[in-house]
């Protein structure tokens, strides 16, 4: 009888030992919390430039004058005489060469981003899909100029597009003198894969055949 009641006491000690090691390597596997390192301010206005250009875009997009008023570069006002007057040129702008119905929003890409202490600047390219019923396929290529002055929460813009390079000094007098602003250029898209073609063809020793204009029959 007092054997059989160590051998269940040295079961039951057994059992809590096996018990307590699972544990313990249960405890052992077990992955720590994800502890991600906090975002660089870099990242921070990387995504904000990005997302204040993204809005300004629609509203001239959609005709949302006051947004676009809003997310505008209070000096440019000045150098058009005005809210009122930087207003009518940004629409004068717009109708110029109107959206049509089926073009989507443009797309963005950030080309330059640069910074002194708490002020951030950029550059971000707007590409621009259309259709000319002459040329085909068409890419607008135009830029916008962003500044912030709280470490790149909040930003604000000029299109260097609605005016030359070299005024926009005038229209923004804190421009960072050492960021690059590319020229706007419009690219025909059919045009440029035409002569790509040609370009491969005569590399290839057979130049380009020219197709022959349909034959119209003459009117009765």
């Amino acid at each position: 009888m007092i054997q059989t009641t160590k051998r269940i006491v040295t079961c039951t000690l057994l059992v809590c030992l096996l018990n307590t090691v699972h544990a313990q390597d249960q405890t052992a596997t077990v992955a720590p919390p994800d502890q991600s390192l906090p975002e660089s301010d870099t990242a921070i206005a990387t995504r904000q430039a990005l997302r204040f250009a993204d809005s300004l875009v629609k509203a001239d997009f959609y005709t949302e004058w006051t947004t676009y008023l809003n997310l505008s570069c209070p000096s440019a006002f000045k150098f058009y005489g005005g809210k009122d007057g930087y207003k009518e040129n940004v629409v004068m702008v717009h109708y110029r060469d109107e959206p049509k119905t089926e073009e989507k929003i443009p797309k963005l890409r950030l080309v330059h981003l640069m910074n002194d202490v708490d002020t951030w600047q950029c550059v971000i390219e707007k590409v621009r899909d259309k259709w000319d019923e002459s040329r085909g396929k068409v890419k607008i290529y135009t830029y916008l100029i962003g500044e912030s002055t709280d470490n790149g929460i909040n930003w604000k813009f000029i299109d260097a597009s609605h005016n030359s390079i070299q005024n926009i000094i005038y229209i923004l007098p804190t421009v960072f003198t050492t960021m690059e602003i590319p020229e706007g250029k419009i690219v025909y898209v059919d045009e440029v894969a035409a002569q790509e073609a040609a370009g491969s063809a005569v590399k290839a020793g057979h130049p380009a055949v020219k197709k022959k204009p349909v034959a119209r029959k003459p009117t009765k």
